[in-house]
Order: structure tokens, then C-alpha cells, then sequence
């Protein structure tokens, strides 16, 4: 079918004037077929009609026998890019979801050991975390990436009573593996 066809097949299809072409003519059987209200049957001949129910009838029924499969229908221009549209939005927001974390508290430690401080000034909290443990003798790193400034320092095991003094006053933790990782955000 070309183009022409198709738009004609279409229109008559929608009832939007007569096609004078045999596949506006076949669309015109179509819907007076199917039974649309609004198209007048009487520009159809009454066999023509009696003739394409019995085979939408007997497609129908073929289809329900499982002897055909339903054609399955053209997709239209816009339908797969709002498809692909969907489809990307979905994945972006799965992918790039937020992590949600409850800053109310002072202290929180996940599965890989890493203490969460938040405080209102975390440049101030990290040298004052650093300076106790550097006095207490223990040799601790501080850093800063992306608004989270950080320490990381191995502690010996059993932990001095200082050392345990300094994390206690922060309410930090005692590592298990003597390996403190401490990061600190800015509080709201």
C-alpha cells in the first residue's frame, strides 16, 4: 500500500468523507462492520456488510480456536519514543535515586564500618577528632572530598583507655578491627 492508500484507508476508516479508492471502499465496509453509529450504512451495500462481519466473525474465531495468531498492530510514529521515554525515565530514577539518610542522629556506622558525625562546622570537628588522636599518639588522616571531610587512622588493639576516652566524648564506636573510618557532614 502506498502513502495515499494509507491516509485514504485511514480517513474512511474514520468516517471523514467518501474514498472512492477500492481500499477506501474496504475501509467503508470495515467500519460499517464493526458497527460505528455514526457512519451511514446505507452508502454500503447490505451484502458487503453481511459479507465482512461474517469474516471479522470467522477471524474471531479462528483466533479463539488458536488455528491464527492476531495480527499485531503498527505501532504509530510516536508510540515507540514515548515507550523509550518511559523506559529511560524509569531506569534513571531507579539508577540515580537518592540515598536517604537520617541526619537527626549524631551517630551512625553501616556494614562497612564507616561512622557518620554530622556537625555544624565539619573542617573544625575533623582537626579537633585529629589533634586528640595525634596527642593520644595514634597516626590518623584527615581528608576532605565533596562537602565530607574525613578521617582514617589503625588503632592498636586493645585500645588505650585515651583512645577510648577521645572516641567515647565523640561517641564514636570502638572498631572491632581497630581500622577508624569516620566521615563528618554538615548538620541542618
Amino acid at each position: 500500500m502506498s502513502q495515499d492508500d494509507d491516509q485514504d484507508w485511514l480517513d474512511a476508516l474514520a468516517g471523514r468523507g467518501t474514498a472512492a479508492s477500492p481500499t477506501g471502499r474496504e475501509a467503508e465496509v470495515l467500519r460499517a462492520a464493526l458497527g460505528d453509529a455514526r457512519q451511514s450504512t446505507t452508502e454500503v451495500a447490505t451484502d458487503e456488510v453481511g459479507a465482512a462481519r461474517r469474516k471479522v466473525a470467522l477471524i474471531e474465531r479462528a483466533v479463539q480456536e488458536g488455528l491464527i495468531e492476531r495480527a499485531p498492530r503498527r505501532l504509530r510514529r510516536w508510540q515507540l519514543p514515548l515507550a523509550a521515554s518511559i523506559l529511560l525515565a524509569i531506569g534513571a530514577g531507579i539508577f540515580f535515586r537518592p540515598q536517604v539518610t537520617d541526619d537527626s542522629g549524631v551517630v551512625r556506622g553501616d556494614e562497612r564500618g564507616i561512622v557518620r558525625l554530622t556537625a555544624a562546622d565539619p573542617a573544625r570537628l575533623e582537626r579537633d577528632i585529629l589533634a586528640q588522636l595525634r596527642a593520644a599518639g595514634v597516626e590518623a588522616t584527615g581528608y576532605e572530598a565533596l562537602d565530607v571531610h574525613g578521617i582514617d587512622a589503625d588503632l592498636a588493639l586493645p585500645l588505650s583507655p585515651e583512645v577510648q576516652r577521645i572516641l567515647d566524648t565523640q561517641g564514636i564506636p570502638a572498631p572491632a578491627d581497630g581500622v577508624l573510618r569516620i566521615e563528618i557532614r554538615r548538620s541542618e
